[in-house]
């Protein structure tokens, strides 16, 4: 057993990794992630300062603590690190289509 730990009356695998979670939790966290990463965003395309993208993992972290999912903080850093470029090119996206969408609605109103 020396990989597992007896915390708070439970058995905890101290090794485990991102994958291992079910997939609904899995989609939570990156939506969590996601959604505060895309709210501090101030420049479509710029990554966050370390300090900030450092602040809303733990915040996340906390989120997740408090809902007693188990997941080392290094494997939710490490995922959360993999996915900031998918974030910012969602939010370009959005941008974009939002852009599109109202340059379509004021071409329609001028004819």
């Amino acid at each position: 057993m020396k990989n597992h730990v007896y915390q708070n009356g439970r058995l905890i695998q101290t090794n485990k990794k991102f994958s291992a979670l079910k997939q609904k939790q899995k989609e939570w966290i990156t939506n969590e992630l996601r959604q505060r990463y895309i709210s501090a965003i101030n420049y479509p395309h710029i990554k966050l300062h370390p300090r900030k993208r450092d602040q809303i993992l733990d915040e996340v972290y906390d989120l997740i603590e408090e809902k007693e999912i188990w997941i080392p903080y290094g494997e939710v850093k490490r995922h959360y690190f993999s996915k900031i470029p998918s974030f910012i090119l969602k939010n370009q996206k959005m941008i974009q289509r939002g852009e599109n969408t109202t340059g379509d609605t004021s071409q329609k109103e001028s004819e």
